[in-house]
């Protein structure tokens, strides 16, 4: 009987999940958001996905990354309930697994996303002319990004204070690109530990 509710509960998350989902992607279409499906869906999903919103680390720019941490809560709650339904018993070492690949699952697309913007902006900076810059594409690009390149490559240029944008873009792919890759063997080594609890 229990198991029966808790799988319940689970596919009522994961249609839940999946309805977040449609009115995170209907934001992006001009006007679709006011349809009467529109207004059905944020009038479901926004009390819920507002909790997230204004998390200052899922912010990059405009760019706002506080849905990917609310689907991925959906999500994680999803398969540990999942968990308990399938095996009847609450697996501290599995629900522990879940939750860390739940938040690497988080993090790593937003290094990703910056890693790709960092990249694309160094190779333009070594080929770009300084006519036309101001108004532009690049100029806009380079508020958000010029900032945080700095922040990054901070703690490894604490003698010099004067480090061009080009030096702070390839310090900051050099140590996103060092996070990626230990934050995945970090991952990997705690997820294959705390799956061996014995409890």
């Amino acid at each position: 009987m229990l198991r029966n509710i808790i799988q319940l509960l689970v596919s009522a998350i994961n249609i839940y999940s999946t309805l977040c989902f449609i009115r995170i992607i209907l934001t992006w279409i001009p006007n679709a958001q006011y349809t009467g499906f529109g207004q059905f869906l944020s009038a479901l999903c926004d009390p819920f996905l507002n909790m997230f919103r204004g998390i200052r680390w899922l912010q990059v720019g405009n760019i706002d990354f506080s849905p990917v941490l609310s689907i991925g809560l959906l999500h994680a709650l999803s398969s540990i309930l999942g968990h308990i339904a399938r095996t009847g018993k609450i697996y501290v070492g599995g629900i522990f697994a879940i939750i860390i690949s739940m938040f690497w699952s988080i993090i790593s697309p937003l290094i990703g996303f910056l890693l790709i913007l960092f990249i694309v902006r160094f190779v333009v900076t070594l080929s770009q002319k300084s006519t036309n810059y101001y108004g532009s594409f690049w100029a806009r690009l380079d508020y958000t990004l010029e900032p945080l390149a700095h922040r990054i490559a901070g703690p490894f240029t604490r003698g010099n204070k004067f480090i061009s944008y080009k030096t702070s873009l390839l310090i900051s792919i050099l140590v996103l690109i060092a996070i990626y890759v230990c934050g995945q063997m970090l991952i990997n080594f705690l997820i294959k530990h705390v799956q061996q609890l014995p409890f």
